[in-house]
């Protein structure tokens, strides 16, 4: 856990280990980012070379480990805690076509920061994705459960890469979801405060 305040601090959050940030005292903030992957490898998602439409697909978490023959660390359902509140997220899908030109992706229904993306004419979804619309921050009801995010596709989803978007040909294709959170910091401890040492009768003057 890493405390920032006060002053300014510039920290990648990493989702794999969970880390968050107690940027305003008694609370820490956490930014999850899932992924679905458009690869035929990619399991349980992808058929016969499509992502299927209408169907809740689990947003995961993607091992920093990029070998897929030999991957200590697997990638990882994106599960927010109970007891977190949610105030934000947003949907991207890079180098994703819809087979049914304007259809739509929404990402963690359920959630009252749920939040769709609409493809244009040409079947390729915005390049800046979509975001939810910024709630207060600290006035949001906490999850009663773990919660998984899923993401529901309109259409048949398919790999490929946008040429008016100047992607390369390495460029990946996936659903990006991106869920930001916060939870109650823990109590103080011992390491909080400068508690002094027992001192023993007799021993000093």
């Amino acid at each position: 856990m890493s405390t920032i305040f006060p002053g300014n601090y510039v920290a990648h959050l990493n989702a794999y280990r969970e880390q968050g940030v107690e940027a305003i005292p008694g609370v820490e903030f956490y930014r999850a980012v899932g992924a679905i992957v458009l690869n035929p490898d990619t399991k349980g998602a992808m058929v016969n070379g499509e992502l299927p439409a209408a169907t809740d697909h689990v947003a995961y978490i993607l091992s920093p480990d990029l070998r897929q023959d030999d991957k200590p660390r697997v990638d990882k359902p994106l599960v927010i805690p109970a007891g977190a509140a949610v105030y934000r997220t947003a949907i991207s899908a890079p180098g994703v076509k819809s087979v049914g030109g304007t259809a739509k992706i929404t990402a963690a229904t359920g959630l009252p920061t749920s939040v769709a993306i609409t493809a244009d004419a040409d079947g390729y979804y915005p390049e800046n994705g979509e975001g939810s619309v910024l709630v207060s921050i600290l006035n949001v009801a906490a999850l009663g459960t773990d919660t998984a995010i899923t993401v529901t596709t309109d259409e048949v989803s398919t790999a490929s890469l946008n040429p008016s978007a100047g992607a390369c040909r390495n460029s990946p294709s996936a659903i990006l979801v991106e869920v930001c959170y916060y939870v109650p910091a823990p109590a103080p401890d011992a390491a909080d405060v400068h508690i002094p040492y027992a001192v023993e009768a007799g021993s000093g003057t």
